[in-house]
């Protein structure tokens, strides 16, 4: 008799459920950890900003155990007051070749990961097992979050080279 070998799985708490690594519940939480690093590494290149850093990263906390305990629903406030008052035109390569460090690359990347998160979010919200974590209250902040990294992009390739 052959024996079959699987790949292992993993619990997961928010639906209580045995799931596959390749479940896009595991994806989402992959890309909140790569988010967070990001923003741990602003924290350290950004002296002027390093106190909204902070602040967003006790908002992706937040967000995390909201969505896992399916309780509370993060502040998102000070993002909304982070936002400058117009939409920032402005396309990537220009940003990144008006940079003078790596500062709006790394804002960059920070962008588009929280997109990809908001994708991510919006699927597993659609779906029954995961849905009473992934609400919309609790997604609110992440367009926030994406202008706020986008609008420092361009913030800091306009200014001058130290």
């Amino acid at each position: 008799m052959e024996k079959t070998t699987e790949f292992p799985k993993f619990e997961c708490v928010i639906s209580n459920t045995m799931e596959e690594y390749d479940s896009e519940v595991e994806t989402f939480f992959t890309h909140l950890t790569a988010l967070q690093a990001d923003i741990g590494l602003l924290l350290q290149e950004d002296d002027q900003w390093k106190e909204n850093y902070k602040k967003i990263l006790g908002y992706l906390q937040d967000l995390e155990t909201a969505v896992i305990f399916k309780r509370g629903v993060p502040d998102s406030e000070f993002l909304k007051k982070l936002v400058p008052h117009e939409d920032v035109q402005d396309e990537a390569s220009d940003v990144l070749l008006r940079a003078g460090n790596e500062i709006p690359a790394i804002l960059i990347r920070a962008q588009t990961k929280t997109r990809d998160l908001g994708t991510l979010y919006v699927k597993m919200s659609r779906l029954p097992r995961f849905a009473g974590g992934f609400t919309v209250e609790r997604f609110e902040g992440l367009p926030s979050l994406r202008k706020v990294l986008w609008s420092r992009a361009v913030d800091i390739s306009k200014q001058p080279t130290r």
